[in-house]
């Protein structure tokens, strides 16, 4: 059996980075102008007339209203049209409001059974929650189907009659998550009851777990037992748009850090084998290291390198999503503030169940990547150190190689020297000592006498005597040469 429910509205508020300007200014976002493109999707799918014109984004605006109305203050597009439900056709109305966020455009869109004129004493006619699912063809209004970059916030929101007013607690949260259940009507696309509590005077019941940012759906659920609360609603509109949109923007930041974290656990162990890996093939003795251990360093201290750079980058990387997660949050509390001095409400009452993203899970956010980072900057300092070993290692060993092939060159060149000098020395000596031994011969002038017969005289013939006292005297000339040379070599 299915509970009544009376007026229920669905209220979307999605995001989406349009712009981010890369090295030559030039836009190098996909699909920019997907909200667009959804929100004419949903209004096929309701058979909605209007045309949702828009102004082209304004380079410098912070905040832009993008509605090409009929007038130039028509910034919400009035919608219409009928839903065919139960054998009946449902009238439905609701508006878009589309917007330029600074770099995203936001889309505020609102459909569902109209409120009754007031003080015509025409009462409210109640329809089933089922209504809801007719109210969410296709998952059309679910994350899963827009797919922003900055995600969304769904609130959906129904008047509770006399009756309802005085159930206790445990109907009113029966009945949110039986809009729940209506709304998201697949179990695997059915957010969890996260918290519950009171925004403006009325219940309002918050689903979706931000501790599963891979399946997170974020839905209010809010019933609205006071009149005044709708009328807040309706006031703070803008301001809660704002406030949704930094919501987003700081769980965007921290879904992508924990992406972030993944590929820098992956490269932290990297690196850790990598090290470990590079000192296991070093020798164990002092040696100096052979060629192919000094080249299998050499590439190692290249891989280090790199990978140095990569994981710097991750670092910086998770230190920026940190500081986006700090500016974000200060904007969700500058516009808490602004709802308050809206409203003139109490500090600690009546805001408090918005209040409290800001106190503890913006807080958590910041100090969880600020602890991410306490585990992973040792890495790099790791890493600078081994390269640093390793590098020294390198230098070393190359050093004494440079100094033993400076060693072989000096040996090696004393040695052609010595070689050198014992050329020339053998050449002094045989030089001297023929020449010498040839001045000798020349000075003897009876060589020209005839040869006499053996043992005709007792005297030998004058080329004997020369060819003796020649010879001689290139020994004594050469042996000379050699002693004196070598003292001097000793010298």
């Amino acid at each position: 059996m299915t509970t009544k429910l009376y007026a229920p509205k669905v209220y979307l508020f999605a995001f989406h980075l349009f712009k981010t300007p890369d090295v030559d200014g030039n836009v190098s976002i996909k699909d920019p102008d997907l909200l667009w493109d959804k929100c004419h999707d949903i209004f096929a799918k309701f058979h909605i007339k209007e045309q949702l014109n828009l102004h082209p984004p304004q380079t410098h605006n912070d905040r832009f209203d993008l509605l090409d109305g009929a007038k130039p203050n028509d910034f919400f597009l009035p919608i219409h049209t009928e839903l065919s439900y139960k054998n009946a056709d449902l009238k439905l109305e609701g508006f878009a409001y589309p917007l330029q966020l600074y770099d995203s455009y936001g889309l505020g869109l609102n459909l569902g059974c109209p409120d009754p004129p007031l003080n015509n004493g025409q009462k409210i006619q109640p329809v089933d929650s089922s209504v809801l699912e007719a109210l969410n063809p296709d998952y059309c209004f679910l994350p899963d189907t827009i797919q922003s970059y900055f995600g969304q916030t769904v609130i959906l929101t129904a008047l509770l009659s006399d009756n309802q007013k005085r159930q206790g607690d445990k109907f009113l949260e029966d009945l949110a998550n039986e809009c729940i259940r209506e709304f998201a009507y697949d179990p695997h696309k059915r957010p969890e009851l996260y918290r519950k509590g009171q925004l403006f005077g009325s219940p309002i019941f918050e689903y979706g777990l931000i501790t599963t940012p891979d399946t997170y759906r974020h839905i209010l659920v809010w019933l609205f037992s006071d009149p005044v609360t709708d009328t807040k609603f309706q006031e703070g509109y803008q301001l809660l748009l704002d406030l949704f949109f930094y919501r987003n923007k700081v769980i965007t930041e921290f879904r992508h850090s924990r992406d972030t974290y993944t590929d820098a656990y992956q490269a932290y162990k990297h690196i850790q084998h990598l090290i470990r890996q590079t000192f296991n093939q070093l020798p164990q003795t002092t040696d100096t290291l052979d060629e192919e251990s000094l080249k299998y360093l050499k590439g190692q201290l290249k891989e280090m390198a790199k990978q140095t750079v990569e994981y710097s980058d991750l670092l910086r990387d998770l230190e920026s999503r940190r500081n986006s997660i700090a500016i974000n949050a200060d904007n969700y509390k500058t516009k808490l503030q602004l709802i308050r001095n809206k409203f003139t409400l109490d500090k600690d009452k009546d805001i408090s169940f918005l209040a409290s993203f800001y106190r503890e899970n913006c807080q958590v956010f910041q100090e969880q990547i600020q602890g991410d980072l306490g585990y992973f900057v040792p890495g790099a300092n790791l890493l600078e150190k081994a390269i640093s070993s390793i590098r020294g290692i390198v230098e070393i060993d190359q050093a004494q190689r440079d100094r033993i092939r400076e060693d072989q060159d000096k040996t090696r060149e004393q040695e052609e020297k010595d070689r050198d000098y014992r050329l020339e020395r053998t050449i002094q000596v045989l030089g001297i000592g023929l020449g010498t031994g040839g001045l000798v011969a020349s000075s003897f002038n009876h060589i020209d006498k005839p040869l006499l017969p053996p043992f005709s005289t007792n005297k030998p013939h004058p080329v004997i005597s020369t060819f003796f006292w020649s010879v001689l005297a290139a020994l004594l000339a050469g042996l000379a040469t050699w002693w004196i040379t070598k003292k001097k070599t000793k010298t």
